[in-house]
């Protein structure tokens, strides 16, 4: 992942060194287009935007050219990765001077997908507004946190103050006070997100369900799995050893959700319905479904990123009712989402959109 984050930076941090200051107003973005020079970019349907400051807005937000170097040199490092394991990339080439497929080159595709993962954010943030929802003092206390922990990086490891550093990494866009954007997006279109989902499943009753499923001939009557569990970030490259010792110990004498509750480690959560399909990390499911799973089981259950201590606490509806359920949920998020985008004015500033990667 950070290999081809960095291969997907490299050309940035080149033209950062070489260019320095003077790239920042020749790269402003300053004209834009009435179309975007690309035409394998696929994005909603919007006007053009005339406003240097401007990469892409919605009715009350706004992605700047320096957010959108984030969102493109980040998101797009995972879409990168995904596309490389399908199509060998042309070092000796930029994204634009390659084609990944008949109609869109590699940036084209890297970029639309950007662009429809921004797209969602915004409608998000948006829905949000609409209903008066603003970050949290908490949430904005985070994300002052993680502000700090860039500049103390960016101070400690690289004796740089913040805005350089970060256009060391995301180009000569990139400031500071879009650094305090993105996460502030982020976070809003993150928790709202989550309010989205958790309204929609709701909505869904169980006779829905059970009669969707039986209209669509689904009959696994095999009953879904419920869990607890404590997720344990990893401190400097582990979870903290004796922390995840005790809760160990204490489970031992007592594995219920209280016990877990009670730890003084991690985040406590549960979910319920999993499935082999729909099982959430991937090493979870494998420990919950193995034959030899029973309730009441307790496992450390380690991930590339975090440690989890997780309890089998129950059994939930069956998977016939949990496909139908989430094919239900599906339609109603289609239809959600469909509806924000029609009620939503979206702008682009095209020449921006083109910019990234032309060296």
């Amino acid at each position: 992942m950070k290999q081809r984050k960095a291969r997907l930076l490299v050309r940035v941090c080149v033209l950062v060194l070489a260019l320095a200051l003077l790239a920042l107003a020749a790269l402003s973005c300053q004209k834009g287009s009435e179309k975007p020079l690309s035409e394998g970019l696929v994005l909603i349907e919007g006007t053009p935007v005339f406003d240097g400051d401007v990469a892409m807005k919605s009715d009350h937000f706004t992605v700047s050219p320096g957010m959108m170097a984030y969102f493109f040199y980040t998101y797009g490092a995972t879409v990168m990765a995904g596309m490389e394991a399908q199509v060998p990339f042309d070092e000796s080439k930029n994204l634009h001077g390659q084609m990944f497929n008949e109609t869109q080159s590699w940036y084209d595709v890297i970029m639309s997908e950007t662009l429809s993962h921004l797209s969602y954010m915004l409608i998000c943030c948006e829905a949000a507004h609409a209903e008066g929802v603003t970050l949290t003092e908490k949430q904005s206390a985070e994300i002052d946190g993680s502000m700090q922990a860039y500049r103390m990086t960016a101070a400690t490891n690289y004796s740089m103050e913040l805005t350089p550093y970060l256009q060391s990494l995301y180009g000569p866009r990139m400031t500071e006070r879009d650094l305090a954007e993105v996460l502030a997006l982020e976070t809003l279109a993150s928790s709202f997100s989550m309010t989205v989902s958790d309204r929609l499943e709701a909505s869904i009753t169980a006779s829905e369900a059970q009669e969707y499923a039986k209209e669509s001939g689904l009959s696994d009557s095999t009953p879904s799995r419920n869990i607890a569990y404590l997720f344990i970030p990893f401190e400097n490259g582990s979870a903290p050893a004796q922390k995840v010792d005790a809760a160990l110990a204490a489970l031992q004498q007592s594995p219920t959700p209280a016990t877990l509750q009670a730890q003084q480690v991690g985040k406590y959560g549960e979910e319920q319905n999993l499935t082999p399909e729909n099982g959430g990390v991937k090493e979870i499911t494998s420990w919950l479904f193995a034959k030899e799973r029973a309730q009441g089981d307790y496992a450390r259950v380690d991930t590339a990123g975090a440690t989890y201590l997780v309890i089998y606490t129950g059994n939930g509806i069956s998977f016939s009712e949990v496909e139908a359920r989430r094919a239900l949920f599906d339609k109603a998020f289609a239809t959600w989402y469909n509806e924000w985008v029609e009620r939503l004015s979206f702008g682009y500033n095209y020449d921006c959109l083109d910019s990234y990667d032309t060296d």
